[in-house]
Parts: C-alpha cells; sequence; structure tokens
C-alpha cells in the first residue's frame, strides 16, 4: 500500500509540473523587468538597464551589471522604448536608440557601438548589424525600416521598410503600436510588426539576403467592444497615458481585427545539436491563457499551445517580452498583485 501511496504522489507531482505553472522564486531585486533570457547555467533579467544574473536551476542571484548614463559603458533608456536584451552564444548585447554594449556572459564589457542615427533595435547579424528605425519613403510616406549595418555600423542596405502612414490613422494613436520587432535565431533574422498585420514573418539570413518568408493562413481576432473598453481604461493606469489630458483618448485609434502575431520567442540550437523552435504568442485567449504557435525554424507548424500570457499589457506597446523557453520548459515572469514583487515561474510543455 505504501509503494501505491508513494507512486501516485510522484504521479501528481509530475502532473502538476506538466500542466499547471509552478513557482521557481521570488526575485525581490527586480523593479521593471522587460527581458528575459535563459542558457544552461544562467537566467539573465535585464530591467531598466541593469542585467540580473542567477544561477539556474536555484535562481540564486550571481551578479549584475549595467550603468545608466550617457558615458562609456552607460545607456540611456526612452520612456517608451526602453532598453533590450539579446542573448547570442555566450555574449549578451544590450541596446539603447543611440548604441550597443556587448558583454560577456559573466558582465564583461567586451565593446561598445554607437549607432549614427536614432534606433528602436539592434541585433548582431554576420560581420555587423540589423537595425530598425523610422524614415521617409516616397511622397514623404512614414516608413519603418530594418537596415543592415556594417561592423563599424554605418548603414549598408535597407532591408525591408513598410508604410507607417495609413489616410485613416493619420493624427491618431494607432493602438498596437505599429513598431517593427527583430528576433534573432542562430543564424538568421526575423521581422515582424510594422504593416505586417496578417500572420507573416521575414526572414533575412546572416549576409541580409532575403529568404522565404513564414506564412500561416490564421484568422485575425475581432475587437470586441468589451475589448476595447478594457483597453480605454488599463491605457487610462498606464504611466504613457495616466497624465496625459482627456482629448487624448479621442486620438487613439485602436486597429482591428488586431495583428495575427502579438510576440514571438526563437530558441536557439542547442549544444547537442537539436535544432531551435519558433514560439509565437497572438492575441486569441482561452480564458486567461494565451494561444501559442509553435514552428520548427523552417516555419513549420508543429502544435499549438494554450500558455498564462506573461504580459502587463492588454496589447503589446513596445520590445518588452517577460517570458522565454528553454529545453521545452515555459518560463515566465509574473508581477504579485498583493506583495508587488516579480516572480519566476515554470510550466513543462508536455510530457517528455
Amino acid at each position: 500500500m505504501g509503494k501505491k501511496i508513494l507512486w501516485f504522489l510522484l504521479l501528481i507531482l509530475f502532473l502538476s509540473l506538466v500542466l499547471f505553472p509552478l513557482k521557481l522564486a521570488t526575485l525581490t531585486e527586480l523593479m521593471k523587468p522587460v527581458n528575459i533570457e535563459i542558457n544552461p547555467n544562467r537566467l539573465y533579467i535585464l530591467d531598466g538597464v541593469t542585467v540580473w544574473v542567477y544561477s539556474m536551476p536555484d535562481c540564486r542571484l550571481v551578479t549584475k551589471f549595467g550603468k545608466r548614463g550617457q558615458g562609456p559603458g552607460e545607456l540611456v533608456p526612452n520612456d517608451e522604448i526602453p532598453l533590450q536584451m539579446c542573448l547570442l552564444g555566450d555574449n549578451i548585447y544590450v541596446n539603447s536608440q543611440s548604441k550597443i554594449l556587448q558583454y560577456s556572459e559573466d558582465g564583461r564589457l567586451l565593446s561598445e557601438k554607437r549607432i549614427p542615427f536614432l534606433c528602436m533595435q539592434i541585433l548582431p547579424l554576420g560581420d555587423g548589424y540589423a537595425a530598425s528605425r523610422s524614415g521617409m519613403g516616397s511622397n514623404g510616406v512614414i516608413t519603418l525600416q530594418v537596415v543592415l549595418l556594417n561592423s563599424q555600423c554605418t548603414p549598408v542596405k535597407t532591408l525591408t521598410a513598410m508604410a507607417e502612414d495609413d489616410p485613416s490613422t493619420r493624427g491618431k494613436i494607432v493602438i498596437p503600436p505599429p513598431y517593427i520587432y527583430l528576433h534573432r535565431g542562430s543564424d538568421a533574422l526575423f521581422v515582424t510588426g510594422g504593416n505586417q498585420r496578417d500572420f507573416c514573418i521575414e526572414v533575412f539570413n546572416e549576409k541580409g539576403i532575403l529568404l522565404k518568408p513564414i506564412r500561416m493562413p490564421y484568422r485575425r481576432l475581432d475587437l470586441t467592444d468589451n475589448f476595447k473598453d478594457e483597453l480605454i481604461e488599463w491605457l487610462k493606469t498606464d504611466h504613457r497615458f495616466s497624465s496625459v489630458p482627456a482629448e487624448v483618448f479621442r486620438r487613439l485609434y485602436f486597429l482591428n481585427p488586431l495583428p495575427a502575431v502579438r510576440n514571438m520567442v526563437i530558441t536557439k540550437r542547442s549544444a547537442v545539436g537539436s535544432e531551435g523552435k519558433i514560439y509565437i504568442q497572438t492575441y486569441a485567449r482561452r480564458g486567461d491563457l494565451s494561444e501559442f504557435f509553435v514552428l520548427d525554424i523552417n516555419g513549420n507548424r508543429l502544435e499549438k499551445l494554450y500558455l498564462p500570457t506573461a504580459c502587463r499589457s492588454k496589447v503589446k506597446m513596445n520590445h518588452e517580452t517577460l517570458f522565454t523557453f528553454y529545453h521545452n520548459k515555459y518560463y515566465y515572469l509574473m508581477e504579485n498583485p498583493d506583495t508587488e514583487e516579480w516572480e519566476l515561474h515554470i510550466q513543462k510543455l508536455d510530457g517528455r
């Protein structure tokens, strides 16, 4: 009888990890985290200008790095567009709108590059970088561009440009904002956002050559009146809108239907040779859970999941991504509303 009870308890524990989230740790150091990355031994969380480094799986604080300022090795975040972090190989890249810093995995500054224009995001690509920025197209139309830069951060060519102007939205504040988002795979660049509102992801190799895009038939979610009311109430409490005059809310323009792709995370090729995967979050929900599509690195659909949303915003407003995937597990940050402390949660995706 005793062995049966033990096996039953082990089964319950196993199923709870597979089917339900589990809190790994309370990270009392965090204030306003914006990005999370993970490798075999370390968890990296970008919080303002600080990168907090924790050991895995015990979540013990190892070190921190990052400084605010205009000087060497320092960064200044924008109120609307936070700093961004990318883990690539053994290096961590953190960028502001005017420079990108490269760190070793233990936080030692390796290089610093200044950008000759204001960018929203910059990632290493091949021997140089790819950056997203605003530009001016034909007839004075504002465009969102992805630009290839050489190793000295000099623009070489425009990889893609998406018109930002729409006659129906001129003078309006578009929600969600039509930003371009860059994502790094092991050896390719993936581009979402802009006016690509259908399920379409542009892909470029490390030389900036356009590859076959990832497309999938998908019926975009309609913006219901109830959700629109929720958005307006949430925006009134958001720091970007909480102190603005009431007439600003009359300039809001809500995209309908909503974009197909809300957020995206790419897992890199592992040391043991397994290929990475693409995890795409949409705006569809099932109760308190968000719809995720899992694709292989070539864009072939593998499965659909419903996972905790892991986002403070009702819609995607900037480059904040508070979740990631590693070894078939879903890691995400959640602020406890009672303690106002940030917690790291984990959910195993299946029984493998």
